[in-house]
This record gives structure tokens, sequence and C-alpha cells, in this order.
């Protein structure tokens, strides 16, 4: 069961992102489509599983046809980009709060950080989630009660139908940007193990869907914010400070994740592991220059589609067993 416990840690902590952490990217894709959203979240839920099923079970397959196609290492690499920028740029919000000096001492410790882990590999990513993503669902999940006694009301509905376009969008953004790293939890899995550790990362992202998405309906003013539950937690200097570790621990641990991800992408390019590693991280935080908001908002739904088309390829070349 230990290894079903860290791979749900692995996985769950690359959609623990600062997006999801903040609140923004459940705003973008599932709170602005008013109660239909609940009904959105559990559809995503589903999608959630039958994809990690299939990275974990096709974890061989998928990493020989990325190795072999050029398109697919393109779409990787742009998702995993994109994604990464905004795991620093949502750092660069938070790091804000301090004095300037402080700012960017803290940046750059987290690159040289990203950097690190990078060339430590798969197993530093293992050992960092382990030890992160316990205190950070737990402070996660006090953010969120504090939050749930807080009522805002504002009615934003942009057409409640619209959510069924992005729930898949949401689910191949997700999964598409994690897949080399399903791909290598897959490799200390049994049959059995790979699918209770689907069952329980889809059960914990269905789960701090559902609440951060009751939370934000309640207090629909905080839709304009950056960073949704930050603003919420103003109030109370405890659960601020909560809620900012637990951004800070969603960014660090899928910023690790995608520039693992950039790094295995790159050396198919460099052949030079800790340029590719320097690179990884070096690009995603130029390009995080654009802001956390804009981002979120406008890149991602975009990379969404890109993610898409990636997972029915994949399927595709997984062929008739790609499900069994």
């Amino acid at each position: 069961m230990f290894k079903v416990f860290v791979a749900v840690l692995v996985l769950f902590g690359t959609v623990l992102g600062s997006g999801f952490a903040s609140g923004k990217e459940i705003v973008v894709f599932f709170s602005r489509f008013g109660n239909l959203s609940f009904l959105y979240i559990f559809f995503s839920c589903v999608l959630f599983f039958l994809l990690f099923y299939f990275f974990l079970k096709n974890a061989e397959k998928i990493l020989k046809i990325v190795e072999k196609s050029k398109a697919v290492k393109c779409l990787t690499f742009f998702v995993s980009l994109i994604f990464c920028s905004s795991m620093f740029a949502g750092l660069k919000n938070l790091f804000s709060l301090f004095p300037t000096f402080l700012s960017v001492f803290s940046i750059t410790a987290v690159v040289f950080i990203c950097v690190f882990f990078t060339l430590k590999g798969f197993g530093g990513l293992e050992k960092i989630n382990l030890f992160l993503m316990p205190f950070t669902m737990l402070s996660f999940l006090i953010v969120l009660i504090f939050c749930s006694g807080r009522n805002e009301s504002f009615n934003f509905n942009l057409g409640a139908a619209a959510g069924l376009l992005y729930s898949p969008l949401y689910v191949a953004l997700n999964s598409c940007m994690s897949g080399l790293v399903l791909c290598k939890v897959a490799k200390t899995l049994n049959k059995k193990q790979v699918v209770l550790t689907c069952v329980f990362a889809s059960f914990l992202i269905f789960f701090f869907l559902i609440f951060a998405n009751f939370v934000l309906l309640k207090n629909g003013l905080s839709f304009f914010d950056e960073m949704p539950f930050l603003f919420l937690s103003k109030t109370n200097s405890f659960v601020f400070l909560l809620e900012f570790i637990v951004v800070f621990c969603g960014c660090l641990t899928t910023l690790l994740s995608l520039c693992f991800n950039l790094c295995s992408t790159m050396n198919y390019a460099f052949k030079n592991i800790k340029l590719s590693a320097a690179f990884a991280c070096l690009l995603p935080f130029a390009l995080s220059s654009l802001g956390f908001s804009k981002i979120v908002s406008f890149l991602y739904p975009i990379c969404s589609v890109f993610g898409i088309f990636m997972i029915f390829y994949l399927v595709f070349k997984c062929g008739d067993s790609a499900f069994q």
C-alpha cells in the first residue's frame, strides 16, 4: 500500500498547482458556470480515472511513442512550458508580498531548487511529494473550512452548457502535462496497485474540487481576484499563512513535475542533462513575465485543446488494448 500512497501523492501533486490551490483555475473551468459546475466536476473526475488508468497501464508504450514522435514531443513541450510558466508566475505573485530583496532571493532559490531536483530525476520528485503533499492537503482543507463560513453572493454565469466543453478540456490539460510523470509512476506498480492508485487519486481530486467549488460559488466576488482563496482568507492571518503555504507547495510540487517533463523532452535535442535541466527551468521562468492571471485565463484553455489532440493520438497509437 505504501507504493500506492506514494503514487497517489505524485498524481495529486501534478494537479494541485498554483491554479488549483489559489482557486483561479477552478473559477475558469468550473465555478463560473454556476450550480451545474458540481455535475461537471463529477464528470471530470470520471475522466481523470480513465486517463490515469490509461497512462499507468500503457506506460511503456507511451514512453516509446513519445520518444519516436516529434509531434508528441512538441505538444508535451508546449503544454509543460505554459504550465511551468504559470507556476513561476504564481510564485512571483506570492513573493510580491515580501520586501523586494527577499522576493528576489526567494524566486532565485526556487529556480535553483528546480534545477537541483530535475537533475536528481524522478526519485527526487517522489521524495519531495511524500514530504510536502500530506501537509499541503491538510492545510488546504483547513483553508476551505474557514472560507466556507464566508458568504459574499454574486451571480456569475457564462452559460452553464459551456461547462460541458470545459470539463474534458480541464482533464486533458492536467493529464497530458503530467503524462510523462504518470508513466514513470507505473514502473513500480502492479495491475491491482494501478487500479487503486487511479481510484484514490481521482477521489482526492473530486473531494477538493467539490469543496473548493462550493466555497467559490458562495463568494462570487472572489472570481475577480488573481488568487481567490488568498483573497478570502485575508481576514484571518493564520488561515492566510496556511493558504500562502498551500499555494507555495502546490506551485513547487507541480513545478518540479513540469521541469522534469521539460528536461526529458529537451534532452532528446541537447543530449546533455545539465544543459536540459537549466533550460527547463529558465525558459518558463522568463515566460512567467506574462503574468499569472493572463496565463491561466487565456493560455490554459488553448493548452487544453492541444492536450485533447495528444491524448486521442496516444489512445489511437496504443490500439485496442488502451483501456483493457
